[in-house]
């Protein structure tokens, strides 16, 4: 009757210029045992009212039995003529029947039992009626293709669900029929709740081997239901087997097509949890992080993973190409430090943090990574070289002086690393960091030629005769000043353009022995000649004097 309808239907409206909603079919109400069903289209109306188990006979066209006190009421409206049947089972279970047409009783015998033969299919499809005894008829008869032929001319999604339920429950399917009933499912069923309701239910039975699964997640992910794609996916607790990529492309897929971040991220966070996961499943997940368009999702999941090989290039690649695709630094960050805190990292990895960090537009989230790295082997060249040049990127002195002091408190140097620090204080802009960062390095810092002259290369970079007099008077106190110090010392002092700056370091020289060298006396000489300020040439040449 379906089928006609539905011809009606294309019909008229291919005359009308107008549209209307289509019907509403098969909802159910239900009240204890009984349970109301209506349906309306452009030509016929139903109301069916069903209380107790109705067996019917095996064409459908007659009811069999009705436990006792149940009752079966049909009532078919169509284009204003109303016929209407009272099926009731007694306390004995025999069956009664009172035929209606219009307001008038007529006998059930012929005219009843004609109009029933014709109308039971539409009934018991519409109710779901002996759903148990036709699904195993059908199958029986017809094998799944005629199962799968009778669920399609089913409208309603939750008698539909009935009949696969029972299929499921009472035959032992093989493979092909399992993925036959995955695949009818997704497509016969539209609501997302049975569904739903189904794959959770026979889950187990959905995960019997690789084929089906693949089958299973590729149904799941045609639910547009993102709450109920996502609760389907944690209720799984057989194991699934990672280790083959069509299981973990059509998994992974499923999660990919969701549009809830936070969906997403509880499935990707459980499988991590209650599955084993192999390096390319691992590979595969940290793809699906990355296409997430939550910065918080992301980083959330990244700093759950606890597994993860970092000597398999490909998950360390898929990881660092999942920070940088993150454009809040605060979630970036956050993922860095938990990674350096978390993992025994190598200088490869430390590579790969110091890139992203790189990439970080925020100088405190710079900072703050660049600060949380306590152990750094910069005796390796690519690592001294990536970690200066992520602090040289940084475009806020006071961050960058930061992190170099921090680093020379910290760090074990060798001459290298001296040069690349000194280099970086070099080029900041701010005379105070600068002095802050030379200063400290002073503390520490061999006095070997290279060092001495990388570092007065980078105090000949201040603009401030206070800041750099005031270095060069720390670097004469040092213990470790030396006379190869004081001679470039003195040839640095001459770009003082304050007669009273310069004044005060030459006075300060002249304290040291080195000064009774003939040629750093020389040399001393030639920078107090450079002084404009008579006073302040007298006073440097007294303190040289008295020295002597």
């Amino acid at each position: 009757m379906k089928t006609t309808i539905k011809i009606f239907l294309i019909l008229v409206l291919s005359i009308v210029t107008f549209t209307v909603t289509a019907q509403q079919y098969a909802q159910s109400y239900s009240f204890t045992e009984k349970k109301q069903y209506s349906y309306s289209d452009y030509f016929t109306d139903y109301e069916v009212q069903v209380k107790g188990d109705i067996k019917v006979n095996n064409d459908d066209t007659k009811i069999v039995s009705i436990s006792p006190g149940g009752y079966l009421k049909i009532s078919k409206k169509t284009f204003g003529n109303k016929r209407s049947l009272l099926i009731e089972s007694n306390s004995n279970g025999k069956i009664n029947y009172e035929y209606y047409e219009g307001r008038k009783e007529i006998p059930f015998e012929p005219e009843g039992e004609k109009w029933l033969s014709d109308v039971l299919l539409d009934i018991v499809r519409m109710t779901g009626i002996d759903v148990e005894g036709r699904t195993k008829r059908i199958y029986k008869k017809g094998g799944i293709d005629a199962f799968v032929d009778e669920v399609d001319e089913i409208s309603s999604n939750s008698v539909s669900a009935l009949y696969f339920e029972t299929l499921l429950e009472n035959n032992k399917l093989n493979e092909k029929e399992i993925i036959t009933v995955i695949s009818t499912i997704s497509r016969d069923i539209s609501s997302n709740t049975e569904r739903g309701r189904l794959y959770k239910e026979f889950s187990n039975l959905f995960m019997v081997n690789n084929n089906v699964m693949v089958e299973y997640f590729i149904g799941i992910s045609r639910l547009s239901s993102n709450s109920e794609r996502g609760s389907i996916l944690r209720k799984i607790t057989s194991e699934i087997d990672f280790n083959n990529n069509e299981v973990t492309e059509a998994y992974f897929t499923c999660i990919d097509r969701m549009s809830s971040n936070s969906e997403s991220g509880s499935v990707m966070k459980y499988v991590e949890k209650s599955q084993k996961l192999s390096e390319d499943a691992y590979v595969r997940m940290l793809e699906s992080v990355r296409k997430l368009s939550s910065n918080s999702e992301m980083g959330s999941i990244l700093r759950s993973l606890n597994h993860l090989n970092f000597n398999n290039l490909n998950i360390r690649s898929a990881y660092f190409n999942a920070i940088d695709a993150m454009s809040s630094n605060t979630e970036a960050g956050q993922t860095l430090k938990y990674l350096i805190k978390n993992y025994d990292l190598t200088d490869d990895d430390y590579i790969q943090v110091l890139e992203s960090t790189q990439k970080l537009s925020s100088n405190t989230e710079m900072g703050s990574v660049l600060k949380s790295i306590v152990e750094l082997d910069l005796a390796n060249k690519k690592l001294n070289d990536e970690y200066f040049t992520a602090i040289n990127l940084m475009s806020s002195n006071t961050e960058a002086g930061s992190v170099l002091r921090n680093a020379i408190k910290n760090y074990s140097f060798n001459s290298n690393n001296w040069i690349s620090l000194l280099r970086v204080t070099g080029k900041l802009s701010s005379n105070t960091e600068m002095g802050y960062v030379l200063r400290t390095a002073l503390k520490s810092m061999p006095f070997d030629k290279m060092e001495v002259d990388a570092f007065l290369e980078a105090t000949n970079k201040m603009s401030s005769n206070t800041e750099m007099s005031s270095v060069l008077m720390d670097m004469i106190r040092s213990l470790k000043f030396n006379e190869y110090a004081c001679a470039e010392l003195l040839s640095t002092s001459r770009l003082l353009s304050s007669n009273t700056e310069k004044s005060r370091v030459l006075r300060e020289v002249a304290k040291t022995n080195f000064i009774n060298n003939k040629e750093i006396k020389s040399k001393y000489m030639e920078v107090a000649r450079t002084l404009s300020s008579d006073t302040e040439y007298r006073s440097v040449m007294e303190a040289m004097n008295n020295k002597q």
